[in-house]
């Protein structure tokens, strides 16, 4: 089982005027051991055809008893969720794919699909690899927001579907494919939070956020030398609709 750090600093920065993000470095006692189970089952990874670029792992959430027991019990005073009323899933990822390989989403921050009505969804995420030069987080601020959720909503039956319109209206989907990392034509960048080993992130999965990936040369397929992440997404009651 992963043992949280019970001496932590956490430390929280506003990125928009209703949305905060928590970081925390030195955040699990034993990370190496969140690395070494990812080696040992880097055969189950699988590939996402659509959204994130890379491979995930589903993890069982009885790994990450403290790991949850931490989100219910701090996350709960700093963000208006019901600290008895969250669901998880949890997986590790491994960022792999170089731009050309892109689907169009892949291009562009995104947000958290919301699992139930009534709810609200955060994400955990703890950077396990060493160099933090392979990417960290951003976050940023759609500029049409309704437009990309339709966009989107049609993208998930058809990875092309729409691409001729966003070729036709955005100079973004007439050059070459990257990671986006800056403000476009298409959102601005708000914050970036910097890679670091053992760091963890938390925030709303409302908030549009994408790798933060300048130099996707670097990006390993081997869960020891790559891009791994631990994410735990949440589906939580916020505190104000309890009865909902």
């Amino acid at each position: 089982m992963l043992k949280v750090n019970p001496r932590l600093d956490i430390q929280a920065a506003r990125i928009t005027d209703s949305q905060n993000c928590v970081v925390i470095d030195d955040f699990l006692l034993n990370p190496e051991h969140a690395v070494e189970h990812a080696c040992r089952h880097q055969s189950g990874f699988i590939m996402q055809e659509r959204a994130y670029p890379g491979y995930v792992l589903p993890v069982d959430n009885r790994y990450l008893e403290e790991v949850n027991r931490f989100i219910q019990r701090e996350m709960s005073r700093l963000f208006p969720i019901c600290r008895g009323d969250m669901d998880f899933h949890s997986q590790y990822s491994l960022a792999t794919l170089q731009p050309e390989e892109f689907t169009w989403v892949q291009r562009l921050c995104h947000t958290d699909p919301r699992l139930a009505p009534g709810r609200v969804n955060y994400a955990a995420l703890l950077y396990l690899f060493n160099d933090p030069a392979m990417g960290g987080t951003g976050f940023y601020k759609l500029k049409e927001p309704e437009f990309w959720s339709e966009m989107t909503r049609a993208q998930r039956d058809n990875p092309d579907a729409g691409l001729d319109i966003l070729r036709e209206k955005y100079a973004l989907f007439r050059d070459p494919a990257r990671y986006m990392t800056d403000s476009n034509e298409v959102a601005d960048l708000l914050d970036v939070v910097p890679a670091r080993y053992n760091r963890f992130v938390f925030y709303s999965g409302d908030l549009p956020h994408s790798a933060y990936i300048t130099s996707p040369e670097l990006l390993n397929g081997d869960p020891a030398k790559g891009r791994l992440t631990l994410n735990c997404f949440v589906s939580a009651l916020p505190k104000n609709r309890r009865d909902a």
